[in-house]
């Protein structure tokens, strides 16, 4: 096999990307914040380096498959817009020996994550009350993770030249990874209890608990979830890293088969241009939907490139669709209002996610096309460009939005719980000050992982840092005890911290389009 050079080049290009050093700092600064709260919660006392290992293995456990699919996602589909995957198939190459290389590149650089966050996870060593067999079950457990989620974005990278493709289709196969590796690791470590009844509540337990190394803290008392003892347990992680494997193996089998048969660029074949036809191409209203386009383009011709296409306001209304198919079908759920608050809490995190994403991603089209030079020679200012933009992301996901918001408060007003009208203005302040901040990260950051993952840090993670922070001191100060709050952004001193960093970052995007101070992805710079 000539896999050995591929892995040299693979490893070279990936040593050159910034985004390698910095998914380590990202994984290493979120076990760091992790026992930071922990400490701030619980204090580092003697023998609870259990409790804290489970802990810093969940947050592990979270990071690997929401980095290791962003990562990786563009492995393949970069190669083949890059015009690169042609040249390799004319040397002694085979696809399997290919995508084989991208897999041991990419998964060496996983393992670097977990390399990176070892001395965090030395505290709870430190600590004491942490046994051996936590510590292997959490290696195997992140191992198995790391091959499903490098699988997922496998698969996803080799049917598709786009990134954003590639990207859509990690995340859809990791949401669908995460519930069978659940399965898998239930069916294997604890079969009596997992076949006994309620599957589905048996993997919303195994993914929120049971996967976690604190269920060993279980066995000396005799608990449910580690009925099966120390020795099944762990055997079932064993089997489950090597189940893990497989499906890794599987899947660059058939990612080298499918880049084998598209690797050559082709023509739509007939069948998928019919159904562009019939499904993608406007047949009704097509009078009122041209002047409706022409009015948009008149009105606001930097947000019109939005929704020029129609993946872009397939995004407006699928949202919508979303919403209100969800609402209507769990209308006639009895036990509708018991877990109410738990299901808008999803939704609202999911948009979120979309919404950091195109907002993430939105100057990158224009600065990979070279529409933004154009642009900026144009009578239009920074300050036309930059509030035209901001008004097609808003308009983008008002109705979503709006429907989800109406509907949580007007439930809200009815049963007279408000208690989650605080969380109600955390995510309206949110949705609107988050396209600001994605903005100055789309225009600064070249890769859009980098953007994407900026973007969440600074319109979520930081205004709460910052809020807690102070709070911490002012407590300190004044010899108050600080009680802990689990809520993550519902407080009014991180709202406006994160208010003031969407206008400093406002202020930010204007002067770097103004000096054109951004990459530029034809040149390299």
């Amino acid at each position: 096999m000539n896999l050995w050079p591929v892995i040299v080049r693979e490893l070279r290009q990936q040593a050159r990307q910034k985004f390698t050093f910095t998914l380590r700092g990202v994984g290493a600064g979120l076990m760091t914040l992790a026992a930071a709260l922990f400490a701030l919660q619980f204090s580092f006392d003697p023998y609870r380096g259990g409790w804290l290992f489970s802990g810093l293995h969940i947050t592990l456990f979270y990071a690997i498959w929401v980095l290791v699919p962003l990562s990786a996602s563009d492995c393949i589909s970069r190669e083949r817009r890059e015009g690169t995957l042609g040249l390799l198939f004319l040397t002694p190459l085979r696809a399997r020996e290919i995508v084989m290389a991208k897999a041991l590149a990419h998964g060496l650089r996983a393992m670097t994550l977990l390399l990176a966050v070892l001395p965090v996870l030395t505290i709870p060593f430190i600590l004491g009350g942490v046994s051996w067999q936590q510590a292997a079950m959490s290696a195997l457990v992140n191992f198995s993770a790391v091959c499903w989620a490098l699988a997922s974005a496998l698969v996803a990278s080799a049917g598709t030249r786009s990134s954003l493709r590639a990207l859509v289709g990690a995340v859809a196969f990791t949401i669908c990874a995460i519930l069978l590796h659940a399965i898998t690791l239930g069916a294997l470590t604890t079969p009596g209890i997992f076949f006994s009844g309620n599957v589905l509540g048996f993997v919303d337990e195994r993914l929120l608990y049971g996967m976690s190394p604190m269920g060993m803290n279980q066995v000396r008392a005799g608990g449910g979830m580690a009925r099966g003892g120390a020795g099944m347990l762990l055997q079932g992680a064993v089997q489950g890293a090597l189940v893990s494997a497989l499906v890794l193996y599987a899947a660059v089998l058939y990612a080298a088969w499918k880049v084998r048969r598209t690797w050559q660029e082709e023509p739509p074949s007939q069948w998928v241009q019919d159904v562009q036809k019939t499904f993608l191409t406007p047949m009704l209203w097509q009078g009122f939907f041209k002047r409706w386009m022409r009015w948009k383009i008149e009105r606001n011709p930097i947000g019109w490139l939005e929704q020029r296409t129609w993946t872009g306001r397939l995004v407006t209304w699928a949202w919508f669709a979303i919403v209100i198919s969800l609402y209507s079908a769990i209308f006639t759920d009895r036990n509708l209002f018991r877990n109410f608050s738990g299901l808008q809490m999803t939704m609202a995190w999911l948009m979120m996610g979309s919404i950091a994403a195109s907002a993430a991603g939105s100057f990158r089209r224009e600065r990979e096309s070279g529409v933004l030079e154009l642009l900026l020679v144009t009578p239009l200012s920074a300050a036309h460009i930059i509030g035209g933009r901001l008004r097609g992301l808003w308009g983008q996901f008002l109705p979503a939005i709006a429907a989800l918001l109406i509907i949580w408060v007007y439930f809200q007003s009815i049963f007279r719980r408000y208690d989650d009208l605080g969380r109600v203005l955390f995510f309206a302040m949110t949705y609107f000050t988050l396209p600001v901040i994605g903005l100055y990260f789309s225009l600064l950051c070249r890769s859009f992982i980098t953007a994407f993952l900026a973007t969440l840090a600074c319109g979520l993670l930081l205004p709460v840092l910052l809020e807690r922070f102070g709070a911490f001191w002012v407590a300190v100060y004044f010899h108050m005890q600080l009680p802990f709050d689990a809520s993550f952004g519902a407080r009014p001193g991180a709202l406006f911290i994160q208010s003031l960093l969407a206008v400093r970052l406002l202020y930010a995007t204007r002067s770097r389009l103004n000096g054109r101070q951004f990459p530029l992805e034809r040149t390299g710079q």
